[in-house]
């Protein structure tokens, strides 16, 4: 039977996303304010390049792969409330913080999917020029599917942008991200989310994750062209940047 990362662990690869899954159900409500104690508030300052990078005024459909609880959604909105935009999350908690967060703006023309993008099919009418997922793509149980999928939503000319989690280049740094990521950020879990094991998958996720250099790769193979890394300042982020000719 196939088989699946998660974490450290190899998991059959049907049984992942109830797995993913329910770490987020568990981590939903306390989500937010672990990304702050996670990232010390750097992840805002990520989003912020990532955000200027979509070049969203210019956009008129557009997907938010692993919403989550909506920053980068949101974030889309604000820079073109004209957008068409759709917030996509195999996660219900997720997706209805997300929701009530756009509704407490006042926004309720926002298209929500309760589904993982593996499952998400393209239809004649759902083609979109700007798609987008901020740390989720490590989560996906099926890498070339979703991208397939996802090359297959896009619109010629389209773009796609990844922003995730990576290990530093430094050895001594790499070795001081692998201690925090697999033994500080679980303790932080366990103080304010109470939950420890949660964020110990989250910790080891990043660890066993693909390689920049890798994603640029899995990205040519599926046909996006003029594909980007752009190593964030920290050294322990990239952005990926592909179009579909």
């Amino acid at each position: 039977m196939d088989k699946a990362k998660f974490g450290y662990k190899d998991v059959n690869k049907s049984d992942k996303p109830s797995r993913v899954n329910k770490v987020f159900t568990s981590v939903s409500n306390r989500y937010d304010l672990m990304n702050d104690f996670m990232s010390f508030g750097l992840h805002r300052i990520w989003k912020k390049q990532f955000i200027k990078l979509c070049h969203v005024q210019s956009k008129r459909k557009v997907l938010d792969i692993a919403c989550g609880t909506g920053d980068i959604s949101i974030s889309l909105h604000k820079e073109n409330p004209k957008i068409d935009l759709t917030c996509l999350d195999p996660n219900p908690d997720m997706i209805n913080l997300c929701k009530q967060k756009f509704i407490n703006k006042g926004n309720v023309d926002i298209n929500y999917e309760i589904e993982g993008i593996e499952d998400f099919l393209p239809t004649k009418k759902q083609r979109f020029d700007l798609i987008t997922v901020a740390f989720g793509f490590r989560n996906f149980t099926d890498h070339d599917k979703a991208l397939e999928n996802i090359f297959s939503l896009l619109e010629p000319g389209g773009s796609f942008i990844i922003m995730d989690f990576k290990k530093p280049r430094g050895k001594l740094f790499s070795k001081i991200f692998e201690f925090y990521t697999l033994n500080v950020i679980p303790k932080i879990g366990k103080v304010v989310a109470n939950d420890e094991s949660s964020y110990r998958y989250l910790g080891e996720s990043i660890q066993t994750y693909f390689s920049p250099e890798e994603i640029k790769d899995m990205l040519n193979k599926v046909g996006f062209v003029n594909t980007k890394i752009i190593n964030l300042l920290e050294d322990v982020a990239t952005i990926h940047i592909g179009q579909k000719s």
